[in-house]
């Protein structure tokens, strides 16, 4: 610590018995740190020099002080070069050194300096730049070629603590260098062969530095520039990275001794194979590239990669260069080299969207239909990148639209430009293309795409933009299938592509659309849809919205109009099968409670609308059944009412005549059922409507037949037979007319409390039974509990509150009961209450409250009757046979006539407009407040997308401005420096008018000195004449005398 410190400490320690070459723990001496820290006098004391000598050391290091200093080298030379161990040191600490006081000691393990293995205090000093040590430990006999462990001289180590930001000055890192050199100091580091690689040599220091002085220094004494630093870059990729154009114009300039005459020496590369050229380039550093190409630079020398020049220029899009290389690669023909992906530098420009840089190659000559492996064009890889100005400039050419619909291999995605384009949602790009006369019809391959459409894809990856630009150009894509038998609406559906989903929809893709393929995997695209999608049903709920809209948002304007559109259900493609869409609906169930979109005021509307439109068929269906239904009724009432009131039957109605019209009415009915088994196929048996019908049509049947044969007519079986034949097909009738849309919630509720009552006699049957048997013991099997189905027949009634007490308990009944009328009378109470007010107040309280559900779900049940009925009538009045039978005009006519207009328009401002009375006004009020909320909607989705718009207005204006302020921010060190420059040059000029100043005021100074003396001197002169004018004028006088 006194070491690195200095002042007194290191001299108070000596004297006290210290010991000056003791290590420490890692294996440093005092020395090592004194060298460090640059304390010249604390080396002296290490040294043993006397007292005046260091102080002449700390002092001035004069020559007379070295030359005395190495007068002691002898002695000190075994001292100076003492080398380094930085492996662990064991000290046994002295025992009268510890105590037993808690010290909070810093841990001082690396606040010390780290040396490298084998360092002499030279090393040290010359690694940090302490010129004076440096001078210091030579003089003191250091031997400057001692090399670490790793075989670096102090001169290979010089100034390498700039590495670890210690700062290192350019004139003590110079005066360093020239002293190793002149004691004939050796490198290993810097040479081209047997040299110590990968590591900072003093050439990367200089460069660092920036010190022309120190690197013309190290050429001189023949330190190489292929040597590699710890980055893998020689001393001129180092000029490039830090931009010192100073620097590489040395370095690529320097006339070496052992250089290659065939290569340049700016052909160096660097540990990823780049020469100063492409690294130049790469670090878009115009100067020096301009440096490199004027010291011969090769073009076409490849990196690691495979790259050249060629290819950075035209990734980097830097015209200037580009042109300037072209100019050379072009004599050497090298414009379509390419790397190790195969990549030529038209490829690179065109991925990196260059178009300038695309023209200038193609002009060059470039080849257009070069391939990276997988058959990928340069078509392919603009439209993947979504440039748009490199397609049109490439489409200039007539070849590349020979590439137009060319596909990629299957293992690189298989695609042709047009899929390449949808897939990166550039619809511009796709919109291009397609005017381009690309084929919106070309498949993929079959892996990994499926052979799918540009459509199917953009169907996806729900981009709307692209599906609308497709289908912009051609809508009847929607009917194409991919290898899976997929259309883009199934396939949308199985991705959750929302916005797609609707896209197609609007565009007529068809809902109740099967997938191809075997069918029990075949589905539709609303059950794909309502099985994918989050929520489906309120999305569904949502598209149809979008279907009733309006003009204005004011309902009374008499200029509004409400259009309803029916375009989701009854598409193009099931144009003659209306309710496909709707009955593919209920054929998914309703575990998404999909089903309450049948009370959505579109579908209700449709559904109506196509009542309406097959009513007269349905007419036509009841009239053949209510002419069976009433022959059979006149035929029995004919044979059996005057057979049991012995009168004899009017001639019109004898029983013979209406045997032949029962048979006549049961083949219309039957001619119509297998039309109706040929359009429902195993549905229709599964139905209690078709077995009822069967029922009456089979024992009608039997009945006239029963007649002719007197056997049968003595028999009691025919009158079973009639009994339950009319009661089946009144029911039947009853079934039928309740396809009314106002009768049919009456029917569902008949039908629900039946089946409720009947639950609960299921389940309370037991409690009739033991009452019923109990009677019938009770009353000593008399009348009316005569037998067990009677007394239960009996119960049943008494259920119904016929009790006859007085009956059952008369003075026959009590003499009978006389022994057990207590009893008897407390099971009748106990009857009473359990059974007539208990169990008959249950089922009357179960029915109403179902009935009160009834109402709520009651007219959805009703709907999906009416569809499901609507669906057969519509497939039956669409019959083939009838194709075939009927006359062509009676066909067109029957055809329109069961057709659904597919929009109806409602004016709610004329309430005399012939759609208006059309529906009815509770579904017309209902589709009234879903065009207002939908129109509502909509001006609200205009404002958000106007705010939207000025926001990004506002964003753009910003990043233009903060752009401009980057661009600024990153000038301005230019623009400093520059500055500074400019500053230093003025000061400079300053400097030397302030010397020419001077200088003229010294010569005006001397020149003052000259004419003062000469002033003297002519004063001198004029006493002399003076006296010599008055020494005449005695002598003048005298000789006159």
């Amino acid at each position: 610590m006194a070491a690195l410190s200095g002042g007194d400490a290191m001299a108070l320690l000596l004297r006290h018995g210290a010991e000056k070459h003791r290590l420490d723990k890692l294996g440093r001496t005092p020395l090592h740190l004194a060298a460090y820290a640059g304390n010249s006098r604390q080396v002296a004391i290490m040294l043993d020099f006397p007292e005046d000598m260091q102080v002449r050391v700390e002092s001035d290091m004069s020559s007379g002080t070295e030359e005395d200093v190495k007068k002691l080298g002898q002695v000190t030379k075994q001292l100076v070069n003492v080398r380094c161990d930085l492996e662990e040191v064991h000290i046994l600490v002295p025992k009268n050194w510890k105590d037993n006081i808690d010290h909070e000691c810093k841990d001082i393990r690396g606040s010390l300096p780290l040396f490298q293995p084998g360092w002499t205090p030279l090393h040290v000093a010359s690694s940090c730049g302490r010129r004076h040590c440096t001078r210091l430990l030579l003089a003191a006999g250091a031997d400057p070629n001692i090399c670490d462990v790793m075989g670096r001289t102090p001169l290979d180590v010089a100034g390498s603590a700039l590495y670890f930001d210690k700062e290192i000055k350019e004139e003590h890192f110079v005066d360093v260098l020239k002293m190793l050199l002149k004691a004939k100091g050796q490198f290993y580091t810097m040479r081209r062969e047997k040299g110590v690689t990968n590591v900072n040599t003093p050439l990367h220091t200089a460069v660092m530095l920036d010190s022309k002085e120190a690197i013309e220094l190290l050429l001189e004494a023949g330190a190489e520039v292929s040597c590699l630093n710890s980055s893998g870059l020689t001393p001129l990729h180092l000029c490039v990275k830090k931009e010192q154009e100073i620097a590489l114009q040395v370095l690529a300039n320097y006339d070496y001794k052992h250089a290659d005459p065939l290569s340049a020496v700016v052909d160096v590369k660097d540990g990823e194979g780049h020469t100063v050229l492409q690294a130049a380039i790469e670090a878009e550093w115009v100067p020096g590239v301009c440096v490199a190409l004027e010291a011969g630079a090769d073009v076409t020398l490849r990196a690691n990669d495979g790259e050249t020049p060629i290819h950075s220029a035209a990734a980097i899009g830097n015209i200037e260069v580009l042109s300037e290389i072209l100019s050379l690669a072009k004599q050497s023909k090298f414009i379509d080299c390419q790397n190790d992906e195969g990549e030529t530098p038209l490829f690179k420009a065109i991925t990196n969207g260059h178009v300038a840089c695309v023209r200038a190659l193609l002009k060059d000559g470039a080849a257009i239909d070069k391939t990276l492996p997988g058959d990928i064009n340069v078509l392919h890889v603009a439209a993947d990148h979504g440039h748009l100005e490199i397609l049109k400039c490439l489409l200039e050419y007539d070849r590349s639209y020979q590439m137009l619909n060319v596909l990629t291999a299957a293992d690189r995605r298989g695609m042709g430009p047009i899929h390449f384009a949808v897939s990166g949602n550039h619809y511009e790009c796709v919109k291009f293309l397609l005017e381009k006369n690309a084929d919106i019809r070309l498949r993929t391959t079959c892996s990994p795409h499926k052979s799918s459409t540009p459509l199917h894809i953009a169907a996806a990856k729900n981009y709307s933009e692209v599906a609308k630009v497709i289908l912009v150009m051609d809508k009847t894509t929607i009917h194409e299938v991919n290898s899976m038998g997929w259309f883009p609406l199934h396939t949308a559906a199985h991705h959750s592509s929302r916005e797609v989903i609707a896209l197609l929809l609007k565009d007529g893709a068809n809902l109740a659309g099967y997938t191809d393929g075997p069918k029990k995997f075949r589905r539709t695209a609303i059950d794909m849809l309502l099985n994918n999608l989050s929520k489906p049903t309120e999305y569904l709920e949502e598209v149809l919205d979008t279907y009733i809209t309006s003009n204005t948002q004011n309902l009374q304007d008499n200029d509004s109009v409400v259009t309803v559109d029916f375009a989701v259900l009854i598409p193009n493609v099931c144009e003659m099968e209306q309710m496909k869409v709707i009955e593919a609906l209920l054929k998914t169930g309703n575990r998404y409670g999909q089903r309450r979109l049948l009370v959505h005021p579109l579908v209700e509307s449709f559904l109506f609308l196509k009542w309406k439109v097959l009513l007269p068929f349905f007419y036509t269906i009841i009239a053949f059944y209510a002419f069976f239904v009433f022959s059979l009724s006149t035929f029995v009432v004919s044979v059996f009412w005057y057979k049991d009131t012995v009168k004899e039957a009017p001639d019109w109605l004898s029983p013979h005549i209406w045997g032949y019209v029962v048979y006549a009415a049961v083949c219309l009915v039957l001619i119509q059922e297998l039309l109706y088994m040929n359009v429902k196929s195993s549905r229709y048996f599964l139905q209690l409507e078709t077995w009822v019908k069967f029922g009456s049509i089979g024992l009608a049947t039997l009945l006239p037949a029963a007649i002719t044969i007197s056997s049968w007519m003595k028999s009691d079986w025919p009158r079973h037979v009639s009994t339950v034949a009319l009661l089946l097909a009144w029911l039947e009738m009853m079934f039928l007319l309740s396809r009314f849309p106002n009768w049919g919630y009456y029917v569902l509720m008949f039908g629900k409390v039946a089946s409720n009552i009947v639950k609960i006699l299921l389940t309370f049957g037991f409690l009739v039974i033991g009452f019923s048997l109990s009677f019938m013991i009770q009353f000593r099997s008399t009348e009316p509990f005569d037998g067990p189905w009677s007394a239960l027949v009996k119960t049943l009634v008494m259920m119904t509150s016929e009790f006859e007490y007085e009956a059952l308990f008369d003075d026959e009944h009590a003499k009978t009961l006389s022994t057990s009328i207590s009893v008897v009378r407390f099971m009748f109470v106990l009857f009473l209450i359990l059974a007539a007010i208990v169990l008959m107040n249950l089922m009357v309280g179960v029915a109403v409250n179902d009935i009160n559900d009834l109402e709520i779900l009651g007219n959805i049940s009703r709907l999906a009757k009416q569809v499901e009925f609507l669906g057969t009538l519509d497939v039956l009045v669409y019959n083939r046979f009838f194709q075939t039978v009927l006359p062509r005009r009676m066909n067109n006519h029957i055809k329109n006539r069961r057709r659904v207009l597919g929009t109806i328009c409602l004016c709610p401002g004329k309430p005399r407009w012939r759609h208006d009375k059309v529906i009815p006004s509770k579904l017309r009020d209902a589709i009234l407040d879903k065009a207002q909320a939908q129109k509502k909607m909509m001006e609200v989705e205009m404002d958000f997308k106007q705010f939207r718009q000025k926001m990004d207005e506002m964003h753009e204006v910003l990043m233009k401005n903060e752009k401009k302020n980057i661009i600024a921010i990153e000038d301005r060190p230019g623009k400093v420096r520059q500055r500074f420059e400019e500053i230093n040059k003025h000061l400079k000029n300053l400097d030397d008018d302030v010397v020419n100043v001077k200088d003229q005021l010294v010569e005006h100074e001397n020149a003052q000195t000259c004419i003062n003396e000469l002033n003297v001197k002519m004063n001198q002169m004029s006493l002399d004449i003076e006296n010599i004018k008055q020494f005449l004028l005695r002598l003048e006088s005298k000789l006159s005398k």
